[in-house]
């Protein structure tokens, strides 16, 4: 994972040399901010989703259902920060010009508990390989300007409803949650402040080319879903 403290390590760290061992993050991870692509559902559909979630936590737990303006699907994260990386973020900008991916449907019908936190999510019983296809499109733009990156891992695509909740059974869907996903955002996440920085909103165009598949297709049982990390904020 790439770590940086601040604005000016920047442009100091864009090669990497994977024979050299990792330099020492000055931070720890837990105690810093971090960047992130995601998706965000309409706000009418976060308010519902928000709704849902905060019925379902009353009795069942002390943790609150997170703010429907956060609600996210995360796509991938670029770093993780002491400070607002603005030099960084304007070349982001830039490496994002002339982006080209296709809106997609993205439907979430089920509810999971994971994470090394035990969070209540939702997430969808079929594949959504759009969301992989997207979060390879905008790292390849990264790559090309020389960017800094995490790597894209593939995940169980989810929205975190209640962070920390511990083992509470899970909500159940009457109707599922659905929307087109038409763009996409870079935020900054304030580590334990419950709060992002919306940075920049990209459109997705119809006119776009397909993405490209997956070489596989990872298929999730609700076991392996139990003991799966969550890596968003």
């Amino acid at each position: 994972m790439v770590y940086l403290s601040s604005d000016e390590t920047v442009s100091d760290q864009l090669c990497f040399n994977w024979t050299q061992s990792a330099p020492q993050a000055r931070f720890n991870v837990r105690f810093l901010s971090k960047l992130l692509f995601l998706l965000k559902p309409p706000q009418p559909l976060s308010e519902q989703i928000f709704a849902d979630a905060c019925r379902h936590a009353e009795g069942r737990t002390r943790r609150k259902a997170y703010p429907a303006d956060l609600l996210h699907i995360t796509l991938f994260c670029v770093g993780c920060f002491g400070t607002i990386p603005e030099s960084l973020i304007s070349k982001i900008r830039k490496a994002m010009d002339g982006i080209s991916g296709r809106p997609f449907p993205v439907t979430l019908d089920r509810c999971a508990v994971f994470g090394n936190r035990s969070s209540h999510v939702l997430k969808s019983s079929q594949d959504i390989p759009e969301i992989e296809g997207l979060a390879r499109l905008l790292e390849r733009q990264l790559r090309r300007r020389n960017l800094p990156f995490v790597p894209f891992q593939p995940i169980v695509p989810h929205i975190t409803t209640i962070y920390g909740c511990g083992k509470i059974d899970t909500m159940s869907i009457e109707q599922p949650y659905h929307w087109t996903a038409d763009d996409f955002v870079l935020v900054y996440s304030h580590n334990g402040l419950t709060r992002h920085d919306e940075l920049e909103r990209w459109s997705l165009s119809a006119k776009a080319n397909d993405y490209e598949r997956p070489t596989r297709q990872l298929i999730f049982q609700d076991s392996d879903i139990q003991s799966h990390s969550a890596s968003d904020v």
